[in-house]
């Protein structure tokens, strides 16, 4: 949870740098956040397959429907939303 001039926000953020943008997914399930991203390469002789999963349960007092989520540009993944 962080303060700023618009008011107090819940913050969550995840590394998934080794994730393309179309291979990461944000969803929520009533007060369960789930962030699962997942990469796979195959070639001659050889694969390789990443995964990355994370559930949260949020605080009752945030509106999920508020949740904005954003990508930067080394990797790292943004979920927030104004708490009353």
């Amino acid at each position: 949870i962080t303060q700023d001039h618009e008011g107090r926000k819940f913050r969550l953020q995840f590394d998934v740098r080794q994730f393309k943008p179309e291979e990461i997914m944000v969803k929520t399930e009533g007060q369960k956040l789930e962030i699962h991203a997942k990469h796979e390469e195959k070639g001659d002789n050889k694969s390789v397959y990443s995964e990355y999963h994370r559930q949260y349960l949020l605080p009752n007092e945030l509106k999920t429907d508020r949740l904005v989520s954003k990508l930067s540009r080394d990797g790292v993944l943004s979920i927030e939303a104004p708490l009353p």
